[in-house]
């Protein structure tokens, strides 16, 4: 890279927190409940505490090398050959994750507010906004997204303020009627998404100052406990709300919205959670987009990762068409694939890395 940015450890989390809520918050709630029932609060449990221990691997090689990304470490312990055997897998998730955040804007948008509007004008707008801002480089993302999600979320709280008098504390129980299954099997949803995604990260840790870098622990699991606490908060009052059907609710935020009338002035705010979903799939896509420029740079050894910027924005939105088979099918390959895939492409080169590195380390304390 020709000039290489830096951001504080305040910034890098508020990055991390973005990318891990801005979609979740609205696409998770509806599947997860429909596979672990009122338990569904458990299972992000368990999924978020994989997630943070994944998040202790990718931490633990930041520390290790600092001031590298995945690819530069990766050659460093395990040597050029195989660093591209385990980037093959990880840059491929990258264009398959990227392409699915914008099908889940395609998706909702063609079933909820522009029917008759094909899906690749929405995956087009969608990507040149995220490659657009993603060549404003990190330090812009990061100066950007937090006006953006402080106000999404502030949205999001009043709504669920709003809808207090409907809660019905009591379709919350009983826990666990069918047993540890459904449990695992939420978790096995969630982990997959979106827990698994932070191996991105590893992508994107180098660019912290080092006079930060101190604090950059600290900060990074405060974020990941703050997404963890949001998400089952958004969970708990899905199923207050909509009780057995909250599972069968797409979108729940959206269906929340639409039912609340609290005066006669505060009616029909659907509009604002159709924006908070287009705006948090934006900025996880923006993040996901620098992540896979960055690695594809790193691996052609090239000086500026952000010539790759638009011609990879532009295959990403062919991939959207590619992929795109209707929401039925695509519910079905996040809910069952993406887990195991993501585990092959993040989890196995992270794992393997963290336990070369900590072997590594041992045999020098041992000399």
């Amino acid at each position: 890279m020709t000039n290489r940015e830096s951001i504080t450890a305040g910034q890098m989390s508020l990055l991390f927190f973005t990318f891990m809520t801005g979609s979740s918050i609205i696409n998770i709630p509806a599947p997860l409940i429909a596979f672990a029932k009122n338990d569904a609060w458990l299972s992000l449990i368990i999924s978020g505490t994989i997630g943070g221990l994944l998040l202790s691997c990718v931490l633990y090689l930041n520390k290790q090398y600092p001031g590298l990304t995945f690819v530069e470490y990766s050659r460093k312990a395990v040597g050029t050959w195989i660093t591209y055997l385990l980037s093959i897998p990880f840059v491929s998730f990258l264009f398959h994750m990227c392409a699915g955040i914008v099908i889940d804007v395609d998706l909702f948008m063609t079933s909820s507010l522009m029917d008759e509007t094909p899906m690749y004008i929405f995956s087009f707008i969608v990507l040149l906004a995220a490659a657009i801002t993603a060549q404003a480089g990190i330090e812009a993302m990061a100066r950007m997204f937090i006006i953006i999600i402080t106000v999404m979320l502030c949205f999001v709280v009043i709504i669920f303020l709003l809808a207090l008098p409907d809660y019905h504390p009591d379709q919350l129980l009983p826990i666990m009627p069918q047993g540890i299954k459904p449990v695992l099997h939420g978790a096995y949803f969630s982990y997959g998404f979106p827990y698994a995604e932070v191996i991105v990260f590893v992508m994107l840790l180098s660019f912290v100052r080092k006079t930060n870098s101190k604090e950059l622990n600290k900060s990074m699991y405060m974020a990941l406990v703050m997404n963890g606490v949001i998400l089952i908060i958004s969970v708990v009052c899905t199923i207050m709300m909509f009780g057995p059907m909250a599972g069968e609710r797409k979108y729940s935020l959206y269906q929340f919205a639409r039912i609340i009338q609290a005066v006669d002035i505060i009616e029909r705010i659907e509009s604002i959670i159709a924006m908070a979903l287009i705006a948090g799939s934006y900025m996880k896509a923006t993040i996901t987009l620098y992540a896979l420029t960055l690695a594809m740079s790193q691996l052609l050894r090239l000086r500026d990762n952000r010539i790759l910027m638009f011609p990879i924005a532009l295959i990403i939105v062919l991939l959207t068409l590619l992929l795109s088979e209707g929401m039925t099918k695509w519910e079905e390959t996040v809910a069952t694939i993406h887990p195991l895939y993501v585990s092959i492409s993040y989890v196995f080169p992270v794992l393997l890395l963290t336990l070369v590195t900590w072997i590594k380390s041992k045999g020098k304390q041992s000399s």
